[in-house]
């Protein structure tokens, strides 16, 4: 037979044959945590080395370390903000130089391989002011509303990152040029009256500097296009950091939505900080890659019908261009024993790779092939095996991952704790932000479950476990289409 021909059969049978599906077990499972602080920027009590040493000894296999991108807050007076002002600055990955925090990184990982660094920030992109310092009611907003950004390699996209007060930037001149344009115009307008002689002169002196002052005051070299000044801003600051972050190939996530860290205001010095609960940004942002679904504070966003499963839910029905998934959060500064909230292995992100390698744990992260983790007082869940099958066709589906069935999809998981014994466990199964289905056992523990109903055109599916004794659990989403592959 002509090789031609040969290849254009192979072509046909490939295209035939019903796609090759992993299964769950042909993962490799890499525990890890993810929003840990470090001495590098003077907000954690331990260095990026001593990290890997202490997650080495939990089990932990990926530490995604964020110190904060930038920090600094500054107030000024009118008509002069930019002039006439106080600014408070402490360390940060852009103030120290990103070059040094991604070497550190770096070092780490050419000289281990037990635990993969991989670089992360926390950022605080806008925040806005009410009140005033001479009344003692100044009160900053939504400093607390923050992100996590994921994976980005190169030094200069931290550098240029659109934050307030980040200092020199040529991003958005032409965009501000408009405004120093009116202030130049009445500069060249005092030149002339000065120009006049006699009391015009003195005139033009006036306007000429006042001019002068607020061109320099509002000139069009801001690293953000947004300011303290004018209220909130809504979604507008955050999306375009996020989509600043996904044109660098990096990724995003929400931070801790539903904190009640600051939401009555907390004092620190002369300012009160207020960040009421932001779980409708999942709602309102676009292109992010996902949210902190489990951490240490109260959550409902994850609640069955709320708001991840509207993102969801608007992903299937093709209002939204992606699904987001969730993570687990710690957010370590010290450790418990130090006086701290949480351990470093509290709330784990558990990645689902072929190989174990930086590549590996970031496509996993971006593919929603991750579940998240709350550690029991006994021990940690794991989910070994959770897939939508198609008993008919042969195909199955795992987290991040779509079938198309032809027949009832059959859902399957097994769950066990990390201690290898028994422990009583609830699994709650969604579908389409509905509960269809709930599972009682103990660990090992596996369910099956074969959906009997009239689809729509695209859904999902996720379970949520709760344990005594081994804590929580949550899958990221599994979809379902009906519509055809080809």
């Amino acid at each position: 037979m002509p090789m031609r021909s040969v290849c254009v059969s192979a072509v046909v049978i490939c295209l035939l044959l019903p796609p090759c599906v992993s299964t769950a077990q042909d993962w490799i499972q890499l525990r890890g945590v993810i929003h840990v602080q470090t001495r590098f920027d003077g907000s954690g009590r331990y260095t990026i080395d001593q990290l890997v040493s202490m997650a080495g000894q939990l089990g932990l296999e990926v530490l995604i370390p964020t110190d904060h991108d930038l920090q600094v807050m500054e107030y000024g007076v009118f008509p002069l903000r930019n002039l006439i002002k106080k600014r408070e600055e402490r360390d940060s990955v852009i103030k120290l130089g990103p070059e040094k925090y991604l070497d550190v990184i770096n070092r780490v990982n050419r000289r281990q391989s037990e635990v993969l660094v991989i670089p992360g920030v926390q950022s605080s992109p806008f925040y806005y002011w009410t009140g005033s310092p001479f009344k003692k009611n100044l009160t900053a907003h939504n400093y607390r509303k923050e992100l996590l950004l994921i994976g980005m390699q190169d030094p200069e996209d931290y550098r240029n990152l659109p934050l307030m007060h980040r200092g020199f930037s040529t991003r958005y001149t032409r965009e501000l040029m408009p405004k120093s344009a009116v202030f130049l115009v009445t500069l060249f307008l005092a030149l002339y009256l000065v120009s006049h002689g006699g009391f015009w002169r003195f005139v033009g002196m006036a306007i000429g500097i006042f001019s002068l002052l607020l061109l320099i005051n509002h000139h069009p070299f801001q690293s953000s296009r947004f300011d303290p000044y004018h209220g909130d801003q809504g979604i507008k600051p955050f999306q375009e950091l996020i989509d600043y972050v996904n044109k660098r190939n990096g990724m995003v996530f929400w931070s801790h939505p539903e904190s009640n860290f600051a939401t009555t205001g907390v004092p620190i010095g002369p300012v009160k900080f207020i960040t009421p609960h932001y779980a409708d940004a999942l709602i309102e942002s676009t292109g992010y890659t996902g949210f902190e679904a489990i951490y240490g504070d109260t959550i409902t966003a994850t609640d069955p019908g709320k708001h991840w499963d509207r993102v969801l839910t608007a992903y299937c029905q093709g209002r939204r261009a992606r699904p987001v998934w969730g993570i687990a959060g710690v957010d370590f500064h010290v450790g418990r024993a130090k006086g701290g909230a949480v351990n470093l292995d509290d709330f784990q992100t558990v990645f689902l790779v072929r190989r174990k390698g930086v590549d590996e744990v970031l496509e996993a992260l971006r593919a929603g092939r991750i579940y998240a983790v709350r550690k029991g007082r006994q021990a940690a869940l794991t989910l070994d095996r959770f897939q939508i099958r198609d008993d008919s066709a042969g195909k199955v589906a795992g987290m991040g991952g779509m079938l198309h069935p032809k027949g009832d999809p059959v859902v399957a998981g097994e769950l066990s704790a990390t201690d290898r014994r028994s422990h009583p466990v609830t699994v709650t199964l969604i579908r389409g932000g509905r509960v269809i289905q709930t599972f009682n056992g103990n660990t090992p523990f596996s369910f099956r479950y074969r959906d009997r109903f009239t689809s729509p055109a695209k859904t999902f599916y996720r379970i949520a476990v709760q344990g005594k004794g081994v804590g929580q659990l949550l899958s990221n989403p599994v979809f379902v289409s009906t519509r055809s592959v080809f």
